[in-house]
């Protein structure tokens, strides 16, 4: 699920994309200039839109570009694929995530540009473990990929822990997840104490993690990933 995510994003950036407010990807004969203007925010910034929209199609973009916001670009895939409800803003996909550190970042995660108070006033979505971020950036930009700078927080999606795997370890704040939960149950089948099955990867559960992966002649460095995955019996996906 995460590379097919990947490859959307990517073909966004390649058909030339457009940025319109609410644009949620729309294409084709659903764009049109008054379709524009009544989506954006003044008139001014619909002008910005229809220039670069316009530029577009005379470069030959015009059947296959589509048109998002920010969060739109995220959740025309995620509703398509059954992963969330709803269009949902930058601050509703927020919401949807485990915030986690900027080291900790992998191909799939959000990041997030907030104010004063927090809340999320745009996202973009990793691509690579280079750390490089596509966003729907703006007006005059459409969908660009650029490589990680001037984001504030930084967030693992719940909804793909059924879709993807990543690498579990102990950090602060905990990682949590049904894939966590998963874990700690087959370290328990296989006779390795993770602590309580909560979905928390803590202390307990680094410990019965590095346990496991010294009885099994793997590397001990408490972290799951997979050949950990594999030796438990549980599925690895990219």
């Amino acid at each position: 699920m995460i590379n097919a995510f990947i490859e959307y994003l990517k073909e966004q950036v390649r058909n030339h994309s457009i940025y319109v407010w609410g644009g949620q990807g729309q294409q084709g004969s659903q764009i049109t200039e008054q379709w524009i203007r009544d989506r954006e925010t003044s008139a001014r910034n619909a002008d910005r839109v229809i220039k670069y929209w316009k530029k577009q199609v005379r470069d030959g973009y015009g059947d296959v570009l589509r048109a998002f916001d920010c969060s739109g670009l995220g959740c025309f895939f995620f509703q398509k694929n059954g992963l969330i409800p709803h269009d949902m803003t930058a601050n509703g996909l927020k919401g949807q995530c485990d915030l986690i550190d900027r080291k900790d970042l992998q191909k799939g995660d959000l990041v997030f540009r907030c104010d004063q108070d927090g809340r999320a006033y745009h996202v973009g979505y990793v691509i690579d473990d280079g750390k490089n971020v596509i966003e729907a950036e703006g007006r005059d930009l459409g969908v660009r990929e650029h490589r990680l700078k001037g984001w504030d927080r930084f967030g693992h999606p719940r909804f793909f822990n059924e879709h993807h795997s990543r690498l579990l370890k102990y950090r602060k704040p905990m990682m949590r997840g049904e894939d966590v939960t998963e874990l700690q149950k087959a370290l328990l089948i296989h006779g390795f104490d993770p602590g309580p099955v909560d979905g928390i990867f803590g202390k307990k559960t680094r410990a019965a993690v590095r346990a496991f992966q010294k009885a099994t002649g793997l590397k001990t460095d408490g972290i799951a990933g997979p050949d950990t995955f594999a030796a438990l019996g549980l599925q690895w996906e990219d």
